[in-house]
């Protein structure tokens, strides 16, 4: 059986940089994941100028695509819609260059291991009787196995999205929202990024559990189309789902700890997930080394705050 200090159960963008603070100040952790990186992660890809600082990155020296945004256009309205423009200063990445050269950036030893069983044991964690530890962060997404052993179901709104990225050359160069868009609460986007694009639209479940799914992805295609942001049939959407910014009350249980969307740390407003996955990562890292409190109240709740003054 393996022994670590401390094992991070899923390497995206909160379990690197939970890796990153640990392995920065001496400690001993591995990483588990089912799936090897590169690996395709539907997500507008939305990173804010904090999120850059706080993973030390600049934009000229990340090695792959980074588009900056400067601009925003927002639809507003059912029938006579209305829009505004907006300067902003956001980038798009693609998740799956984004998140393997941010986990292979740490140096943290990977292990590829679909996790099936946790237990408490002397007080330690055992996991498939093949990995043992003193302190489990939780990484794994809306269904990490950390989150269903050791904490309770998830409090928040189960976000439900149709979405899909495919390799194109973006027709329009500016990143495009709906609101509303599949239910009162939903929204839909356009996101352009380095040689592709991210659309998709997404909403509450409990407005959406009668949606015909077909019919509301071909009037979006037709609306993409007529703001000319897409010429081509792109490819079918997949699903996924994730819970909104529940800021669920125990993030932390005897060294366990949840991170990113297996918190349900999504934003509010844009139901964006880099952002808070990142800065929560990095919080339960220093509440393991004794540098501050794991409080995910400190986390910002909004992607684009500014926004509400427009």
């Amino acid at each position: 059986m393996r022994e670590v200090e401390t094992i991070i159960i899923g390497g995206g963008p909160a379990g690197s940089s939970a890796a990153r603070e640990l392995l920065s100040a001496g400690r001993d952790c591995l990483v588990l994941d089912r799936k090897t990186m590169p690996r395709l992660k539907l997500c507008a890809g939305w990173i804010t100028p904090k999120v850059l600082n706080d993973l030390d990155i600049s934009p000229v020296d990340y090695p792959h695509g980074m588009v900056k945004l400067d601009r925003l256009k927002f639809f507003f309205g059912r029938r006579h819609r209305f829009s505004q423009n907006a300067p902003t200063d956001q980038y798009s990445i693609r998740r799956i260059e984004f998140d393997a050269w941010l986990l292979k950036r740490t140096g943290v030893d990977v292990a590829q291991h679909t996790v099936h069983n946790i237990r408490r044991e002397n007080g330690h964690f055992v996991i498939d009787d093949q990995f043992r530890c003193l302190n489990l962060i939780g990484a794994g997404g809306t269904n990490c196995p950390v989150k269903k052993a050791c904490f309770s179901p998830d409090p928040g709104r189960l976000i439900v999205t149709q979405e899909v990225e495919f390799e194109t050359s973006p027709l329009c160069e500016t990143c495009t929202l709906w609101f509303p868009f599949a239910g009162s609460f939903g929204y839909a986007w356009y996101v352009p990024k380095s040689g592709a694009v991210n659309i998709g639209f997404g909403g509450l479940r409990q407005q959406n559990q009668q949606w015909d799914k077909s019919q509301l992805w071909q009037t979006f295609i037709a609306l993409l189309q007529r703001e000319g942001c897409l010429a081509e049939e792109p490819p079918p959407p997949k699903g996924y789902s994730y819970y909104l910014g529940g800021r669920r009350k125990q993030v932390v249980d005897h060294r366990a700890y949840l991170v990113g969307d297996a918190a349900g740390l999504a934003t509010v407003d844009l139901a964006e997930g880099i952002g808070p996955a990142v800065e929560s990562g990095q919080l339960a890292a220093r509440h393991i080394l004794g540098e501050a409190d794991y409080d995910v109240g400190k986390i910002s709740p909004f992607s684009m705050p500014w926004f509400y003054r427009l």
